[in-house]
């Protein structure tokens, strides 16, 4: 089974600039030639948040177009710079959530050896993330139904410290999340958010972050650290199971990146609704 993770397009509809310098199409384009290129194809695709930049209706459009072409499935969860509702509007089936968990769009995706569950981590208007008692409440339930079951749960916000301070906010109910996590030795955790690779051990459990499909976080380790980026070579985990072993592929994108930068991220919003 190969699961291919994207992150963080942060895809502009207008045919303007994020952030003021990214061209995002362009970076969506130059993603998806490389991924038709591809000679082993994935049998998933699962985006790990900030499709659209502030909740950009056309974007939505445009990557829901994009990915249907591969012929592949495709599963969601939104990061803070999405809209849940145009989420549900524009890619209903990336986002398979049931009415028990409205509104966070939570659910599971069910092999006959691995699971896939997809947790919604976002709060309208918040940068950082969130873990509220519904969630959790839900996700131990999921995980109570198959807890033999190898499990990579994808969420936008990692848990964890990075290093980098103007990224490592307060995160909501973390101790439960890390409970949750410390119980269930079968997790495997991966996230966007912090366009870049990250890989660590959390609670006991391998846990990840993928580098961005638009522009990289600039690698400042100290307290302002996480508040500009660079136009890096950009990416994708690629997380390969295989007779009962996990391995996670940090891949790069095909294109002659030009390392230019720092840029503030200036100009985009966290929506509200």
């Amino acid at each position: 089974m190969r699961i291919l993770q994207l992150s963080d397009t942060h895809l502009r509809g207008d045919n303007s600039l994020s952030f003021g310098v990214v061209d995002t199409r362009r970076c969506l384009n130059e993603a998806m030639a490389h991924l038709k290129s591809l000679t082993q194809q994935p049998d998933v695709i699962v985006v790990t948040g900030d499709l659209a930049d502030s909740g950009d209706m056309h974007a939505y459009h445009i990557l829901h177009d994009e990915l249907v072409a591969l012929g592949l499935p495709v599963y969601a969860v939104p990061g803070n710079h999405d809209r849940r509702d145009r989420m549900r509007e524009v890619m209903p089936q990336w986002c398979p959530a049931k009415p028990d968990i409205a509104p966070y769009l939570c659910y599971t995706v069910e092999q006959d050896n691995l699971r896939m569950i997809m947790m919604d981590s976002m709060s309208p208007g918040s940068h950082s993330g969130h873990f509220p008692a519904q969630t959790g409440d839900w996700l131990e339930r999921e995980l109570a139904k198959r807890p033999q079951t190898p499990t990579l749960l994808f969420m936008h916000h990692p848990p964890f410290a990075t290093g980098m301070g103007a990224m490592d906010e307060p995160f909501e109910n973390v101790e439960r999340l890390a409970g949750i996590a410390g119980r269930n030795p079968q997790l495997r955790l991966c996230f966007g958010h912090m366009h870049r690779p990250i890989v660590t051990m959390w609670q006991g459990r391998v846990a990840m972050t993928a580098p961005a499909v638009s522009m990289q976080i600039d690698l400042d380790l100290s307290p302002e650290g996480g508040d500009t980026f660079r136009m890096e070579t950009p990416g994708y985990l690629l997380h390969h199971f295989d007779n009962g072993i996990w391995n996670s592929h940090i891949c790069q994108i095909a294109v002659q990146a030009t390392f230019a930068g720092p840029y503030p991220f200036a100009g985009s919003v966290n929506p509200t609704q």
